[in-house]
């Protein structure tokens, strides 16, 4: 019986671990505003939770609709910049503006300003979850 007990334990604690081998594979960061960068969300991949939560946040930036718009006509103070690290290299930071009905964003240091299929409802909710 003690022997069926251990084996059971150890089947379960070898499940559990790789799910947290590299929680730190896959980052992400949130930040208020563009200048001081008031980190509003950081989340690791230590839970698959955590990690839907994650590549919620990557499909802001996924199937994007690039806008012909000047950057300059981009918010002056835009609301979040988000960053995903995959496998410890950052991804491009996207600055977000939440624009009325839509998402708009452009990736730091392009001039390219894209809209997203994300609606601010959807984003505001994915922000405000609780993390745990």
């Amino acid at each position: 019986m003690k022997r069926i007990l251990c084996a059971i334990s150890a089947l379960i604690i070898l499940t559990a671990l790789p799910g947290c081998t590299a929680p730190d594979s896959l980052q992400l960061d949130v930040s208020q505003g563009y200048g001081l960068h008031t980190k509003l969300l950081h989340l690791n991949a230590g839970t698959q939770k955590s990690r839907q939560r994650i590549e919620a946040f990557a499909a802001l930036t996924e199937d994007a609709l690039p806008l012909d718009k000047d950057i300059s006509l981009f918010a002056y103070y835009p609301d979040l910049t988000c960053t995903v690290t995959r496998d410890g290299q950052p991804g491009p930071t996207a600055v977000v503006d939440i624009n009325g009905d839509y998402v708009d964003f452009h990736f730091e240091g392009e001039e390219q300003l894209y809209r997203s299929k994300m609606s601010p409802e959807d984003l505001k909710k994915l922000l405000h979850q609780p993390t745990r």
